[in-house]
């Protein structure tokens, strides 16, 4: 069990607390958000994704933060659509995948800190089967519910010292990932589309 003055996991416990109680009590100025915009390439397929600025409790921060991810198809795939000139790149549901291995990483890992359990590894692996007939215009917008198959989750913990259950616990963790719950959770949008000349 981690003492106030301990560090666990590249965190100090104590000062980690103090941030939770302080998020805790003020709700409105925690908020954050996150943003990314991506701009296409003139190849199909292909986008130029960045991440930089974000806010908090309406706050603007990281405004000099700039990262760039390149996002396209793996090569094989652009061959066999006739691509002229293959690349390999991320797949934009690949990225998103990622991400969620990343969440449920950290949310294991901020929920072990939570509650003073040792874990020593995780490793979350994340797959999806999809059916990109909608994405082609061979089945209509309707269908769209049916473009992905069941997401399976595998997470690995190396935690030799938890007891039946802390287990049960650590079990529960990736449910509160902020990436699971935007994958799995309604969050129903319509997106704006803009011309310009």
């Amino acid at each position: 069990m981690a003492t106030e003055q301990q560090v666990m996991y590249g965190v100090d416990v104590g000062g980690h607390r103090e941030f939770i109680e302080w998020f805790a009590e003020h709700p409105a100025e925690a908020r954050i958000e996150f943003r990314a915009s991506g701009t296409a390439e003139e190849t199909a397929n292909r986008t130029t994704a960045t991440i930089g600025g974000w806010s908090m409790g309406g706050e603007a921060m990281g405004e000099d933060r700039h990262h760039e991810l390149r996002f396209g198809l793996p090569p094989e795939l652009e061959e066999a659509m006739a691509y002229t000139d293959t690349e390999d790149r991320y797949e934009a549901i690949e990225t998103a995948l990622a991400a969620l291995t990343a969440c449920i990483n950290g949310t294991i890992g901020y929920n072990a800190l939570r509650t003073g359990l040792e874990i020593e590894d995780v490793t979350t692996t994340v797959r999806v089967p999809v059916d990109l007939r909608v994405l082609f215009g061979i089945h209509g917008i309707e269908e769209a519910d049916g473009m992905y198959g069941d997401l399976e989750i595998d997470v690995a913990v190396t935690a030799p010292a938890l007891s039946e259950a802390e287990m049960a616990m650590v079990r529960e963790f990736p449910k509160r990932s902020p990436v699971y719950n935007l994958l799995v959770g309604a969050h129903p949008s319509e997106p704006t589309v803009s011309f310009g000349s």
